[in-house]
């Protein structure tokens, strides 16, 4: 599929339709689950465009290769294209023989923001900074701060720990960059999406551990850091699309590889014991998320250990709802009220005022 800027346009004024069309276009109805409806752009994007007459859905890993699965992300991420009415600035980084990525700098920087090393979106298996680009520049220009975006190696090539080694280099050289990549506090906070998630949290506890300068916060979206939670299965139903839990498993099996242990804490950072004294920490699920509930027991644990935090859940969107930051209305809000509460969270977050996690209804 060759996506232009016109394909684009269209697909973004097709969602400007009234939601009630939307759901029509999309078999009518609506799609719900424990009280949570999804958001009628993504449902019409889900059922109405990138289902075939099959059934089989554009984005899920099953029933295909994956290296078809990664065309199709790909594919789907040019079209959605890039946030409009924003001021940002892209480049390209290369950091020397083993650092390279994306840096997305706002066109004002607060002067108490940290530069976000930021691991994207795809499981540890697809793609590229350009996964996580759309939300990571809605993000950049609401929180005033810069984004860098790590390339880092894929499974099954490179299974773990090879994600890990290349997102811990990246961290300790945009940590020795800050200025010169947009921070002029000099300060770094570290965060991801799914897999991406995990890598930020494994490396915060791994930093407390080694007595190695820490970063400010982390941002966790949607964060997968248990690979052995039984819960994932139980929560089944809550996985719709982009993810569900059948391509979850798939995820899984291609990061770690067949004899891994997926509750070693290196893999797994949940399994960790001693969880005490981690960056301020901002952790975001979905409602329609079989990740979900570990996201929220991880909060707790956090909390428990006295460790600033907070967390919100967004009830009208999916596992994956990052990627539509640049097309679906209720994303985009998302994303705008993520970036003002952790910028909330760096600058006066407290221990006292994070007694519990809370949920946002979207």
């Amino acid at each position: 599929m060759r996506v232009s800027a016109l394909n684009t346009w269209l697909l973004k004024l097709g969602l400007t339709l009234p939601l009630a069309v939307l759901r029509f276009l999309a078999g009518g109805g609506v799609v719900h689950n424990r009280g949570r409806t999804l958001d009628a752009q993504i449902q019409f994007l889900w059922r109405g465009l990138f289902t075939n007459p099959t059934g089989r859905a554009h984005l899920s890993l099953t029933g295909k290769s994956l290296e078809s699965a990664r065309v199709e992300w790909q594919e789907t991420i040019a079209l959605f294209g890039l946030p409009d009415d924003i001021r940002v600035r892209y480049e390209v980084i290369e950091g020397g023989a083993s650092i390279s990525g994306l840096l997305i700098r706002p066109a004002h920087v607060s002067e108490d923001a940290p530069l976000l090393v930021f691991f994207h979106q795809g499981g540890g298996v697809i793609g590229g900074p350009d996964l996580s680009k759309a939300f990571c520049a809605l993000l950049a220009h609401t929180a005033h701060c810069p984004v860098f975006l790590p390339d880092y190696r894929l499974a099954p090539l490179n299974r773990f720990p090879a994600a890990l080694e290349d997102a811990r280099a990246a961290y300790d050289w945009a940590l020795a960059n800050a200025a010169r990549l947009g921070a002029k506090s000099g300060q770094v906070a570290i965060g991801g999406a799914l897999i991406g998630a995990n890598l930020a949290a494994r490396i915060s506890l791994d930093l407390r551990r080694d007595f190695k300068p820490f970063p400010v916060g982390q941002l966790l979206i949607t964060p997968l850091v248990d690979l052995a939670d039984p819960l994932i299965k139980a929560n089944a139903a809550l996985g719709m699309w982009p993810l569900t839990v059948a391509d979850l498993d798939l995820m899984i099996s291609h990061y770690a590889g067949a004899g891994t242990d997926l509750t070693d804490p290196r893999i797994s950072p949940a399994s960790e014991k001693l969880i005490i004294g981690q960056p301020k920490t901002f952790i975001v699920s979905a409602g329609l998320d079989p990740l979900a509930a570990q996201g929220e027991a991880f909060a707790k644990r956090l909390i428990a250990a006295r460790n600033v935090t907070l967390y919100r859940r967004y009830d009208s969107l999916p596992l994956g709802f990052d990627l539509f930051a640049a097309v679906a209305d209720e994303a985009r809000s998302a994303v705008q009220d993520i970036a003002e509460n952790w910028m909330d969270l760096l600058r006066n977050g407290q221990i006292e005022i994070a007694a519990e996690p809370t949920q946002d209804v979207a």
